[in-house]
């Protein structure tokens, strides 16, 4: 089977098989940054779409093959971006995620997993981006940076900054659940705020 450099260099060419193959490799982990940027799945399908285009008629630009995956990245994020602008006004309820089922501990982890997603949904379209770069593709900051057409030092500080934000909205969400009265038959527990380095 050809490898990732080889389908780059013959989709490049202009071979149209090959770029489907690559499409076929690269949806899945596009389709979760995706939508980690945009929150909507048919949104998020949108965006993908057209970052495909987009990498289809700019591959003969890329020099060098070695560099399709964090080309191809950052085509994905400005996509997201890009579309996430155009549709601002337009609210759809996600019908599901394509992500792994939730882990053992059942209901605390959904829980927490569901209080990240609430709080990531406040942040605009450019910080959810940096933390599904960050966390949920376990990117380095330099890489994120790279993917995001941005310096070092803005994606630490953008960084820093969204996960202060994050933080705020995990602590309200903790203080109501604080302040919220047990009703009967209830224990009283709560699900403690997410870590300050979120999971995606």
């Amino acid at each position: 089977m050809a490898t990732r450099h080889d389908l780059v260099i013959a989709a490049r060419a202009g071979d149209g098989d090959a770029f489907m193959d690559l499409v076929q490799l690269e949806t899945p982990d596009a389709f979760r940054l995706s939508l980690a940027i945009m929150r909507h799945y048919f949104d998020a399908e949108d965006a993908l779409q057209e970052a495909f285009v987009r990498a289809w008629r700019e591959l003969p630009r890329l020099h060098d093959p070695e560099r399709w995956q964090a080309w191809f990245r950052r085509i994905v994020v400005s996509s997201a971006i890009d579309t996430g602008r155009r549709k601002n006004a337009r609210r759809i309820v996600p019908l599901g995620y394509h992500e792994p089922p939730p882990a053992a501990d059942g209901s605390i982890g959904l829980a927490a997993r569901d209080e990240v997603t609430r709080a990531m949904g406040h942040l605009d379209a450019n910080d959810r981006a940096l933390l599904a770069l960050r966390f949920g593709h376990d990117l380095e900051l330099p890489d994120v940076a790279v993917a995001l057409g941005i310096p070092l030092g803005t994606a630490k500080s953008r960084l820093h900054r969204a996960l202060g934000r994050m933080r705020k909205e995990l602590e309200s969400v903790d203080e109501l659940q604080e302040h919220r009265e047990p009703s009967s038959g209830e224990t009283g527990c709560r699900v403690k705020a997410a870590p300050t380095e979120p999971r995606l």
